[in-house]
């Protein structure tokens, strides 16, 4: 076992793809990040030694040390309900696979719930880009912004940097796909259709507004901090939480520099 919550650990734990991206967001923007309590299950006598104390958790990703090929099979919906039979998927997929389990400071919603999932990328001094979904799959908005702008950013001219907003067609096959992958994790259509409009909705204005104030007025601030830590080139994603952008990871472009094959 691995914890946040033990300093000595912490090294340890970065040598992991998604724990690391989880570890830098915490670290540059600890406000930002709503996640508590970063924990790692790498055995499974661990588990069995304390069930308790791993079935407190809310949330969990799948994750494996850096140089190893990411696990992408292996789709779930993220809470910690029966993630054991998550964990023995990981083991059967790369021995030194493990899960990554943690808790929220807020009320965790449910996939279909969310508002938007939403990728910032981020060229230090240079541009943002801004990659949103709603309520499909695939890109539904995207935003470009000048550095320098960012200091008289508001809400009032934000959608004067929108580049791109989805097309009706293409919002149908995205809503297609999106209702696919619900069911592919285990999701019943009666549980989610409701939340899935047939026509495109624009992503609200109270969620860019989380996003102007939380994230993007921060980057200006942290700029120097950012340069000084070797973070020039990067991306901040995750989705939001109630009528809150609520990221939770944070990863540059070496994230997936040195992969092996396994």
């Amino acid at each position: 076992m691995l914890s946040i919550n033990q300093l000595n650990d912490i090294e340890k734990m970065l040598k992991y793809y998604r724990t690391s991206d989880m570890l830098y967001l915490l670290y540059f923007f600890p406000e930002l990040s709503p996640i508590r309590d970063l924990t790692i299950l790498e055995k499974e006598s661990e588990y069995f030694e304390n069930k308790d104390f791993w079935n407190h958790f809310q949330q969990n990703r799948v994750d494996t040390l850096k140089g190893r090929r990411p696990i992408l099979e292996i789709e779930n919906s993220g809470e910690s309900k029966n993630f054991y039979q998550t964990f023995l998927k990981v083991k059967a997929c790369d021995p030194l696979g493990v899960l990554v389990l943690f808790n929220l400071n807020c009320l965790p919603t449910k996939r279909y719930e969310r508002w938007a999932g939403i990728s910032v990328g981020v060229d230090l001094g240079k541009r943002i880009y801004i990659d949103a979904v709603s309520k499909g799959i695939d890109v539904h908005e995207r935003y470009e912004i000048p550095w320098f702008d960012l200091r008289n950013l508001s809400l009032s001219n934000f959608k004067e940097y929108q580049v791109y907003q989805i097309h009706s067609l293409e919002y149908q096959i995205s809503r297609r796909e999106r209702i696919q992958f619900l069911k592919s994790i285990g999701l019943k259509e009666e549980e989610f259709l409701a939340f899935i409009p047939k026509h495109y909705q624009k992503i609200p204005d109270f969620i860019w507004l989380s996003v102007i104030s939380r994230l993007l007025k921060c980057l200006e601030k942290n700029e120097d901090f950012l340069a000084n830590e070797g973070f020039t080139n990067f991306m901040i994603s995750g989705h939001t939480e109630g009528k809150v952008f609520a990221p939770w990871q944070m990863s540059d472009q070496k994230r997936y520099t040195l992969v092996k094959k396994t």
